[in-house]
């Protein structure tokens, strides 16, 4: 049997997929979609809508197992997040959203244990919304009434099976994961005030962490980002940067080991643990969540109108930097695109949407520049089905751009499902099943 459920949860949506390992080059068949936000508590926190959102997980997963039988399930979402439950297993409250304000006190954190002490430890880049953070937020009494921390695709994990865990590559996103060892460093939790207790053993990719209705649960790589770089493309070259598109755009290149410099730490690169071994030294730029809230502002249309109205663009559009935090979590993201290039306060749509994607391609060049040696650019996730974004890098990097599979993170998920099942052998070779699925 070679047919393997992908579940991909992002920060904006939750996809099922089917994939079937035999074929070549392999694809993904998503059986459902659902798009999902962060919502305010009645405590007036920002929170994921969780049971909503395992509510339709399980639809989609029972949709692609009546679709015909299925080897393995794997799922990733987005890092940093979780969930705390208690000695029987129950969440004790739905995980906060990493784009929560509760933690814009984290230079406490920072203060007390040294930036550069962080970095060496960790190897991540300084960013409010890191777990270590989180944690110091987190309210101490319901800290002390939990049994386990579970990072999000690891709390769906235990609720498909019961088992309990911390996958590598999701663990290296909290910025409490010693780089060197691969265990929690004592260090960085005890400077978040976290009981060591809470931190489940360290798992690798590719294991079985057990069983639903008779179905093997594998993990895969687990942050979301782990996934889809596995998915880059057939043959990536020791020139080969990468663009993963999504919410986020994450710009990086892949390596034996990790850069901890201070040079690196300088330019706030993070080095996150690939899925089967290595690492992804890169950095977060503002992607499609500029566009998305600019929708959430305008109202009812779509990205692709919205991307079309860009392309018409062709008057002044300034590229500003999208790494500002400024474009974190603001009120209205339209407004804050319109301030920080300097245009009218009549702006047009198109021109304010044309300013989001100039800004994301200057940005990912000015930290491809930063890289140094890079010969050609990988572009998967959902950007590279945006011609106006391909354009774009290809204009302000410079290199051919090499468009990979749209759904890559499913793929990649999938793909690491298949060494867990002894179906493929190693990374080399999973890749090699995406021949021609490029520009997918």
């Amino acid at each position: 049997m070679s047919v393997v459920v992908a579940v991909d949860l992002g920060a904006t949506s939750a996809r099922v997929g089917r994939v079937d390992l035999s074929r070549q080059p392999v694809d993904v068949e998503v059986v459902h979609r659902y798009p999902h936000q962060a919502v305010v508590g009645s405590d007036g926190s920002l929170r994921w809508d969780w049971d909503r959102i395992v509510a339709e997980v399980e639809v989609g997963i029972r949709l692609a197992v009546e679709r015909g039988p299925v080897a393995s399930i794997g799922i990733d979402t987005w890092g940093v997040d979780y969930g705390l439950v208690d000695g029987e297993g129950r969440l004790l409250s739905a995980p906060h959203s990493y784009r929560s304000h509760r933690t814009d006190g984290y230079g406490a954190v920072v203060d007390r244990v040294g930036a550069r002490r962080l970095y060496e430890i960790a190897g991540v880049q300084l960013q409010p919304f890191n777990t270590i953070f989180q944690l110091a937020a987190h309210d101490r009494e319901e800290l002390a009434a939990a049994a386990h921390l579970l990072f999000l695709p690891d709390l769906l994990v235990h609720h498909l099976t019961g088992s309990i865990g911390a996958e590598r590559t999701i663990a290296g996103t909290s910025g409490l994961l010693d780089l060197a060892t691969e265990t929690w460093s004592d260090e960085l939790v005890d400077a978040c005030g976290v009981p060591r207790r809470l931190l489940p053993d360290v798992v690798r990719a590719g294991s079985r962490a057990g069983t639903w209705e008779g179905v093997p649960v594998h993990l895969v790589g687990s942050h979301d980002t782990a996934s889809a770089v596995v998915a880059m493309g057939a043959r990536p070259g020791p020139g080969t940067a990468f663009v993963a598109s999504g919410t986020w755009l994450l710009v990086g290149r892949e390596q034996d080991t990790p850069d901890l410099s201070e040079e690196a730490q300088s330019v706030n690169l993070t080095n996150e643990l690939g899925a089967l071994g290595g690492v992804r030294l890169l950095k977060n730029v503002g992607g499609f969540w500029l566009l998305n809230e600019c929708r959430r502002h305008w109202g009812d249309l779509t990205t692709e109108s919205l991307l079309d109205e860009a392309a018409a663009w062709t008057g002044d559009a300034p590229a500003v930097d999208a790494t500002d935090a400024r474009f974190f979590a603001p009120a209205d993201m339209a407004a804050e695109l319109r301030d920080a290039a300097g245009l009218a306060g009549d702006a047009p749509r198109g021109q304010i949407a044309r300013v989001a994607v100039e800004s994301m391609a200057a940005t990912t060049a000015s930290v491809l520049e930063r890289l140094g040696d890079v010969k050609e650019l990988a572009l998967f996730g959902g950007g590279a089905g945006a011609s106006l974004l391909v354009d774009r890098l290809a204009e302000r990097t410079g290199l051919p751009v090499r468009c990979g599979p749209v759904e890559a993170t499913a793929l990649g998920n999938a793909l690491v499902q298949g060494i867990g099942l002894g179906l493929l052998s190693d990374l080399t070779e999973a890749r090699a099943c995406l021949d021609d699925a490029d520009a997918a």
